[in-house]
């Protein structure tokens, strides 16, 4: 018996513990374009962002994490990005021999004193940190330059793109490798496609994880402009831009992840689709508590379009699953009703329902995600024989700053005097 629990405890152990611990980084640079890329994968729901406007000898810069504050990764004015991943135990005898232990996340040194990769040599030269015994970081700037710092050594950028995921690559051997994320994103960057931030967003998505451990908000980074597009919960439809310079006019803030999205998807026209008539609706789905924007348009940048408002939805919904947290209580009241006339009702049937039942609606409670629902808006006025482009963008209830929107799609109208629908 115990072997047999040994044996199912260690193959627990081969097969979760790649997923402990599985972000996917990169960092690009091509045709004059700097990006980076980021899949935060964790088991903790709760994710923030907070802005921290420039100050005396110091930058200002966003970072990404948890709700415990502790930076996950971010970026500052001056376009230099970092982000981490968690790793084995590994040695580090000459930092602790040549450099200055630093108390405190040294990243946070980092993002604010640095502009350059040159900057961020000169900081790690002189200190390092208790987290990087166990953590390691890439970090790039806005000049086509970035490193991955791994304990003692620091790796330099080889060609145009580096990536990290969580093994170290000077020290394979410790563990994590090989490393299917790894393989797919560097797959994918050395292939011969246009760097667009539709791009690098079709890389995270090749990498994301789901299950105990899913990706819980990912990152575009576009270095040169200042820009990044944040995207929640390994949904790749839908996203924020965040233009960081105009952020920090808005001072020290700070934003929970999850409420900024509409947890949308368009579900028609399907992309390429051909309608058979110059009227079309646009479904997708979203939180129905929020509004919505359709706009379409015959341009795909959308310099000239049109804009239709969906007003906010409430439908009321009842579940399998909620009915039948009341079936306890109706099946007790059914056998008070058969029992009226013989007055025979035990106590304890009565704590046992009353228990089930509030044991039941406590459950329900804890684990109901927002309800989504499927979301229409019709367009009568097309012209005939014509690619459209269309998205929905998405404004959250008590939500000013931010609003998100989904990628784009096309379809071609159909001609006149053609009806489609009931």
């Amino acid at each position: 018996m115990k072997i047999k629990i040994g044996i199912f405890v260690l193959l627990s152990v081969l097969l979760t513990g790649n997923q402990l611990f599985s972000c996917t980084i990169f960092y690009i640079v091509k045709d004059n374009k700097i990006f980076a890329g980021n899949n935060e994968d964790w088991k903790d729901p709760y994710t923030k962002m907070w802005f921290f406007p420039p100050e005396e000898n110091k930058f200002g810069w966003v970072k990404f994490g948890f709700g415990s504050g502790f930076p996950q990764g971010g970026m500052n004015d001056q376009g230099l990005f970092w982000d981490a991943t968690a790793g084995p135990y590994l040695a580090m005898p000459f930092s602790e021999a040549h450099k200055e232990k630093y108390t405190g996340p040294l990243m946070q040194k980092v993002i604010e004193e640095c502009a350059t990769i040159e900057e961020v040599l000169q900081v790690f030269a002189q200190y390092y940190c208790e987290d990087q015994y166990k953590a390691q970081y890439i970090v790039g700037d806005s000049t086509g330059n970035s490193i991955i710092v791994e304990g003692d050594n620091i790796i330099s950028i080889q060609g145009n793109y580096q990536v990290l995921t969580n093994f170290y690559q000077s020290h394979p051997e410790l563990g994590g490798y090989p490393c299917w994320r790894y393989e797919t994103a560097t797959d994918l960057l050395s292939s011969n496609h246009d760097l667009t931030p539709y791009f690098v967003g079709s890389v995270l998505d090749a990498t994301h994880q789901e299950g105990n451990y899913p990706t819980q908000y990912s990152n575009i980074y576009d270095l040169k402009n200042c820009f990044i597009y944040l995207l929640y919960y390994h949904n790749y439809e839908e996203f924020i831009t965040i233009d960081l310079n105009e952020a920090l006019k808005k001072g020290k803030i700070s934003f929970d992840i999850p409420e900024l999205f509409s947890k949308m998807k368009l579900l028609s026209p399907v992309n390429g689709d051909e309608i058979e008539s110059t009227s079309v609706t646009f479904s997708w789905e979203g939180i129905p508590e929020n509004s919505y924007e359709v706009i379409y348009s015959t341009d795909p940048d959308f310099s000239d379009y049109n804009l239709t408002h969906s007003k906010n939805i409430q439908p009321i919904t009842i579940s399998f699953s909620s009915l039948f947290n009341f079936l306890p209580g109706l099946v007790f009241l059914l056998f008070v009703r058969i029992n009226k006339k013989k007055r025979v009702v035990s106590s304890m049937i009565i704590v046992f329902v009353l228990l089930l039942g509030y044991q039941c609606k406590k459950e329900e409670n804890t684990a109901t995600e927002e309800q989504v629902a499927i979301i229409t808006k019709t367009v009568n006025d097309l012209m005939p024989n014509t690619t459209y482009y269309w998205k929905v963008r998405a404004f959250p209830v008590g939500e000013d700053d931010f609003y998100s929107e989904t990628l784009t799609r096309n379809f071609k109208s159909g001609a006149i005097g053609q009806v489609t629908g009931f």
